[in-house]
């Protein structure tokens, strides 16, 4: 009797494998900030005057506009997120939610290096003082960060559209391959959005 050849059905991982890489970057990601904070704190409670008197003052206004720019960009990446797991498939709309994220992203990053040019202007630079080192490379770091979470995004979003123009949207084994690289993806976004306000408010704010 011949053999009967049968495929099993598409099996969901419990947590993906790309979900816990991610989980595991993030905090190795954590303990660098975490390391990076600790300095800056201990170099600012070591300084008579901080920040120093000839260095310019930080743009809080306009950052604090910009950081709810980034706030923002979770909260509607958290809506994408939901639909996927609402509608069941990768549809238009979705992609169409998930480009208002990257673009909110890159208004943030826009904004955020035509401060960092204006000040570098006045005379904020990584050898004008101790306070200047420190501004950039605890915004510098994330500002890397966001650009990173920015081509991470990208590449969900041309995933999720490559998918969609191949007709496969409607397969179980291709949408559930879809969340969980969404899944790996907006781990780190979120990241990056919840590690700003802490940086606003610590180097911002003296």
């Amino acid at each position: 009797m011949d053999a009967i050849a049968t495929s099993k059905p598409y099996q969901r991982k419990s947590v993906p494998n790309g979900v816990l890489a991610m989980i595991l970057l993030l905090v190795t990601e954590a303990m660098l900030y975490g390391g990076l904070i600790s300095a800056y704190i201990v170099n600012r409670a070591g300084a008579t005057v901080w920040p120093p008197p000839d260095q310019p003052r930080l743009p809080v206004e306009v950052t604090g506009v910009n950081t709810l720019i980034l706030l923002s960009s979770a909260v509607v990446l958290f809506l994408f997120n939901k639909r996927i797991n609402k509608v069941g498939k990768l549809d238009a709309k979705s992609t169409n939610i998930l480009l208002i994220t990257i673009l909110l992203g890159a208004t943030f990053l826009t904004i955020q290096g035509t401060e960092w040019a204006r000040l570098i202007g006045y005379g904020l630079t990584t050898h004008s003082s101790i306070y200047g080192a420190f501004f950039y490379t605890l915004i510098g770091a994330h500002g890397l960060h966001v650009f990173a979470g920015l081509c991470i995004l990208f590449y969900l979003y041309f995933s999720i559209r490559k998918a969609r123009l191949n007709g496969s949207v409607g397969q179980a084994s291709t949408f559930e391959i879809a969340k969980n690289k969404i899944s790996t993806c907006i781990l780190y976004w979120y990241f990056v959005v919840a590690i700003w306000p802490i940086l606003y408010r610590l180097v911002y704010f003296n």
